[in-house]
Order: C-alpha cells, then sequence, then structure tokens
C-alpha cells in the first residue's frame, strides 16, 4: 500500500476528534493528545498521542505562519495552544519532501518534515495507539512497535 494511504489509515480514528492538552516539551517537541485521558509513565497523555519528535514543523492560521520549530519556546507554546478544542480534519503526505500536513478544524495547519540530515531509523513523528502500539513516520516509511520497545526516558519526555 502506498504510504501516503498507510498514513491516513493510520489516522482515520482521529478524524472529527478534537485535540486536548497540546504542549511543548523539550526543545522544539510538540505534543497532541486525542480521546480519554489515560496514565503512561507518571504522566496523562490521550488514547491517541500525537508526538512531533525529529521533525521542523510550522503551524499556520488562515496562511499565516503562528509558529516553527525555530520560534522561542513561549511562542511555540502560545501557538500550539490554538489546537486545543479543534478537530483534526485532514492528514495528508507529500512524499517527495516527506512532509506530513495535519489540518484542524477550518483554518489550522500543522506541517511537519524530517530533518533533512535525518538518518533513515530517526523517527519525525510518533503516534501513540489505544493498543499500546506506536506508528512512527521514518524516512524510509512507516515503522510499527509496541510501546514498550520505546525507552521509558523518551516516553516521560513528551
Amino acid at each position: 500500500m502506498e504510504l501516503r494511504k498507510q498514513i491516513e489509515a493510520v489516522f482515520q480514528p482521529l478524524i472529527g476528534r478534537k485535540v486536548w492538552g497540546a504542549s511543548i516539551g523539550w526543545g522544539s517537541f510538540a505534543t497532541l493528545e486525542f480521546g480519554r485521558r489515560r496514565l503512561s509513565h507518571h504522566h496523562y497523555h490521550g488514547e491517541w498521542h500525537l508526538w512531533l519528535y525529529q521533525c521542523d514543523w510550522q503551524l499556520y492560521s488562515r496562511g499565516r505562519l503562528l509558529a516553527d520549530s525555530e520560534s522561542k519556546k513561549r511562542l511555540m507554546q502560545l501557538a500550539i495552544d490554538n489546537l486545543n478544542g479543534e478537530a483534526l480534519t485532514q492528514v495528508d503526505l507529500d512524499r517527495q519532501k516527506m512532509a506530513t500536513e495535519f489540518t484542524f478544524g477550518q483554518d489550522l495547519r500543522l506541517i511537519c518534515k524530517a530533518y533533512s540530515d535525518a538518518v533513515d531509523d530517526e523517527e519525525c513523528w510518533m503516534l501513540f495507539l489505544p493498543d499500546r502500539q506506536v506508528v512512527s513516520l521514518l524516512k524510509s516509511g512507516l515503522h510499527r512497535e509496541s510501546q514498550e520497545s520505546k525507552p521509558e526516558r523518551s516516553l516521560s519526555q513528551q
């Protein structure tokens, strides 16, 4: 199956679900929560937990850049707060740029792409699923594994 279709299928259960707990973590890591709250590694996350990890990202509202992964931390948090309460409406992939575009509501677009110098096994983003699996976008494609295979240290830095 084509990568774009695989990504659409992974995110299909999230279409129409609202974001809560959107936050900036260590560095420019950004996390978005969807679904019911769950305690995991001493932190509350959603049943679905999207972690923008080793990537450049930009958040746009009506075509205007609100912040990106190079912005000051306070500006990143203020911008990402705009996603709280907004429903995910679409996920798309530009395979040539390896850029994933997440659309929320009518006017918010979050675009993330792998670092230009990323190695093949470096995660651009990770989606933690209710069944305790993690789907990651790598330069080489999608990868699925058990959450238990992720180091606890990395999960607690979200």
